[in-house]
């Protein structure tokens, strides 16, 4: 069935797999080898679903990720948790031990008992195949749950005697990536949807709180229509970042669990509009937001738009749906404010810009250098970091999917194999990693795969020698620090070992030719920012 589930996932549209072959899962590399996916072979298992990940999110577009059983699907276990919270759409195939022996604990190499549960845990859909001939129904099933509703990693289990055995291979029945249906609101919820429009459109201080729901859904342009004709200022939460244009006049910025408080940014609306978002704890302090009495929540999963935050308007749909209406609703009754923000939400909408910005301090000179060498349309995968957090809030970005940042688990290890991901996925685009040291030495090692695909990509390491945002916090906590510190190799030294490029840069003056440099090499570059004085004024 190799042969079969590899054919059907290039008629989906999948054409990148990551992974590592090994005993368990040889007959879906031979099948692999002889398609026309393109295989790329990590380091780490955690390397190649973080880079399925990032691949997923630079392009819009699912990735495989392909595990031995055990040990394999565990180290990748990480990865997958972070797409799962972060709504990223990667199918996992994880080989499993032959039929006869799943969950006997009978000794095999790689056994692991109740394996399937374990994975199920961070998965949209999961599903066995325990015979040759269901292999086309479970792949339509599977495929169908990566392409519906909230993006998700769907998993398929493969045993190893089942790879093996040869089945007739009918088509897909029109099952691709390109096909997935948008999912419309229930007659009950656009009554509802026009209730809350009723009240919505005649707020005096409409705010939009937008989510990755509506990146997922491609509604970007949507969205900022309706923002101009509610005159309503857009706070995106950190998978909804470039959702409006960083530098429209509506644009907040981002709320996430280090930027700015949003307390008097919400307090000052009088209607919110929230589209596509978790409300998770981050962005809403605890759960501590003053929603006002008139809000509306939108969102594709019917289960999250329940949990978290009590609401008077819920809506499930699909965020692209629902702002064309929403849309329409307001041209066909002619409400629009031509962008004008209310007096005193604007000057809300002004502080929290401003209280965002001040943030950056010692890191602006960076931040410029940053910014002028990356093109408009590149792409920064980031790790948890002091460097990237001081940023974040304020670095200019004007379309989606040109930040990826480890949002919903703040998993360390994340930037260095999502940028390989986003690479591979975008090879015309330039792309950077940002990691603190203590983030890179999780998952630096996967410097070789980009050294073997030959990927002009510039890896920033911003080194402190300590886990720095912990030291930050033990410092502001307790006046002093425990177990932060972390001597660091000479990342030059270390690229060059990999066959990569290594420069070490002193000054901020001096970023932009070296990133401009790394963007046009034959290979990946290792830009190592000595940063000594990240902790003054922080105690």
């Amino acid at each position: 069935m190799a042969r079969t589930l590899v054919r059907y996932l290039s008629e989906y549209g999948i054409d990148t797999v990551f992974g590592i072959p090994g005993l368990y899962n040889m007959p879906l590399f031979e099948a692999i080898r002889e398609s026309r996916l393109r295989v790329v072979t990590v380091r780490h298992e955690q390397g190649a679903a973080f880079m399925a990940d990032g691949y997923a999110r630079a392009t819009g577009r699912p990735a495989a990720v392909v595990t031995l059983p055990g040990c394999g699907v565990l180290n990748a276990m990480t990865a997958l948790s972070e797409a799962h919270a972060d709504s990223s759409p990667v199918l996992l195939l994880s080989s499993q031990v032959p039929v006869e022996h799943i969950d006997h604990n009978d000794g095999l190499l790689h056994e692991l008992t109740g394996q399937f549960a374990v994975v199920d845990a961070v998965m949209k859909h999961s599903e066995r195949l325990y015979r040759g001939e269901d292999t086309t129904a479970v792949v339509r099933r599977a495929l169908k749950a990566l392409g519906r509703g909230r993006p998700r990693p769907v998993q398929i289990e493969i045993p190893l005697d089942i790879q093996d055995v040869e089945v007739s291979a009918p088509d897909l029945c029109g099952v691709t990536w390109q096909a997935r249906a948008a999912a419309e609101p229930s007659a009950e919820d656009a009554g509802v949807l026009g209730e809350a429009l009723a009240e919505l459109s005649a707020a005096e201080r409409p705010l939009i709180i937008a989510g990755g729901g509506v990146v997922a859904a491609g509604a970007s342009a949507a969205l900022t229509r309706v923002a101009e004709r509610l005159g309503a200022p857009v706070l995106t939460t950190g998978m909804g970042v470039g959702v409006i244009p960083g530098d429209h006049p509506l644009a907040c910025g981002v709320s996430w669990i280090a930027s700015a408080d949003i307390t008097d940014l919400i307090a000052a609306s009088d209607a919110v509009l929230a589209i596509g978002t978790r409300f998770n704890q981050g962005m809403t302090n605890g759960w501590n937001v003053p929603l006002p009495r008139t809000t509306l929540r939108v969102d594709i999963d019917p289960e999250e738009i329940e949990r978290n935050i009590a609401v008077k308007y819920r809506v499930v749909g699909d965020a692209g749906v629902v702002l064309e209406r929403v849309g329409a609703w307001l041209v066909d009754r002619s409400v629009d404010r031509r962008a004008q923000v209310e007096p005193r939400l604007a000057e809300a909408q002004r502080a929290y810009r401003a209280a965002q910005h001040a943030r950056v301090g010692t890191t602006r000179p960076w931040f410029d250098a940053l910014r002028a060498a990356l093109p408009e349309d590149g792409i920064i995968a980031a790790d948890m970091s002091l460097f990237w957090g001081d940023m974040l809030g304020s670095f200019p970005v004007r379309a989606p999917r040109r930040i990826l940042f480890p949002w919903g688990m703040g998993t360390l290890g994340f930037g260095v194999p999502s940028a390989i991901g986003a690479k591979i996925g975008v090879r015309d685009r330039a792309v950077v990693s940002i990691a603190g040291d203590g983030a890179f030495q999780f998952t630096g090692s996967e410097l070789g795969t980009a050294v073997q695909e030959r990927l002009a990509l510039p890896f920033i390491v911003a080194n402190n020698n300590a886990y720095g945002m912990i030291k930050m916090q033990q410092l502001a906590r307790y006046g002093h620090d425990v177990a932060v510190d972390l001597p660091a190799p000479d990342f030059t030294a270390l690229a060059t070992a990999y066959g990569a490029r290594g420069v070490r840069v002193e000054r901020p003056e001096d970023l932009a030719g070296e990133l401009k440099a790394a963007f046009a090499a034959d290979g990946p570059t290792v830009i190592e920012i000595p940063w000594g004085d990240t902790f003054a004024g922080r105690e």
